[in-house]
């Protein structure tokens, strides 16, 4: 099965700027016992209408470390943020750098190529209303709320 977007197309969703879907707000909800999950339908700023989605989920709503992160186009994800505790390798080479890292998912290309996680430095994390403001600049999406509800 062939996904509808090809790269190039996935790479000029990601890069356009995009706002929340008219009538929705930044609205963190309660996940399991301790987290909180927020999900918002995007529109593109200038652009076809996409399904395009963003997701967080926070494991801890305390623990930045549990933040994650995903950008989905038609139910796929195409965009993640994650942090992991250790250097993941393989055949000596690293595939899943320590920190805070984006994974940049192509579903055009093959298994072993179509996620590839590249290191976010400098991408520090307070809260989840900062987690929330520094995912929304590395996606391009405008946040055109004062405050996010927690």
């Amino acid at each position: 099965m062939s996904f509808r977007y090809r790269s190039h197309q996935i790479q000029e969703i990601v890069s356009a700027p995009k706002v929340i879907r008219e009538g929705q707000s930044p609205v963190f909800r309660n996940y399991k016992d301790h987290g909180k999950h927020l999900e918002l339908d995007l529109d593109l700023g200038n652009g076809p209408l996409v399904n395009l989605r963003l997701c967080i989920t926070a494991g801890r709503h305390d623990e930045p470390e549990t933040y994650r992160a995903a950008l989905l186009l038609d139910e796929q994800r195409i965009r993640g943020v994650d942090f992991a505790e250790l250097e993941l390798k393989r055949f000596y080479k690293t595939i899943v750098p320590k920190g805070w890292h984006q994974n940049v998912i192509d579903p055009n290309l093959p298994t072993r190529e179509s996620n590839r996680h590249a290191p976010l430095p400098g991408f520090e994390v307070r809260d989840l209303a900062d987690f929330l403001g520094k995912v929304a600049d590395l996606w391009q999406i405008e946040l055109s709320f004062e405050e996010v509800l927690l």
